[in-house]
């Protein structure tokens, strides 16, 4: 009987009998973006950056573009915002570009918004591009300060196709937290 117990406890143990085994699953489709992507868009490191920057940016209550701006991003992208709350811990939002779109258009709606690229640093690793890129914000194109300056942390995957923008994060620039010399200066 102690033995019985002992070869039932292995069996179980040792996971299901191979006729019991799922089958392996079919490879993944390519994936497919919300929107068809301009090539000239998706060319390039410049092109797809300068792209992002251009869609967001406009007058209050100039359409913004989010066809063009949906076809950059690689299904299942992820955007978020890191900060500080009221009482000095670190908090980020993540949304999907949908998200931002649908809590973005009020604002720039009501309000001119231009967001450019002041300074670049980047790293690649086979398909895998890090973008960190400083930016500004105005609220006129052609405003002589910016109301805000920060880092978008950019990162992209190049299937050999196109690029696809995989994730935007960012955070603003603050007394504590600087724009490094070093990436103003790599513009």
């Amino acid at each position: 009987m102690r033995s019985m117990v002992l070869a039932a406890a292995l069996l179980f143990a040792a996971g299901p009998a191979p006729a019991q085994t799922a089958p392996a699953a079919p490879p993944a489709a390519a994936p497919q973006p919300a929107a068809e992507a301009r090539p000239g868009d998706v060319a390039s490191v410049d092109a797809i950056v300068a792209a992002l920057y251009d869609v967001i940016s406009g007058e209050a209550g100039e359409a913004r573009d989010w066809a063009r701006f949906h076809g950059l991003f690689l299904p299942g992208a992820i955007m978020g915002g890191a900060g500080r709350g009221p009482d000095g811990t670190a908090r980020m939002r993540v949304s999907s570009p949908a998200d931002y779109v649908t809590r973005n258009t009020p604002h720039f709606q009501a309000n001119a918004f231009y967001e450019r690229e002041i300074g670049r640093r980047v790293t690649r690793f086979g398909p895998l591009i890090q973008v960190l890129s400083a930016y500004e914000i105005r609220t006129a194109r052609d405003a002589a300060e910016p109301v805000q300056r920060g880092v978008n942390a950019i990162t992209l995957f190049d299937d050999g196709q196109r690029l696809w923008v995989t994730s935007v994060t960012w955070a603003g620039e603050t007394a504590e937290t600087p724009i490094p010399a070093d990436l103003l200066a790599g513009s």
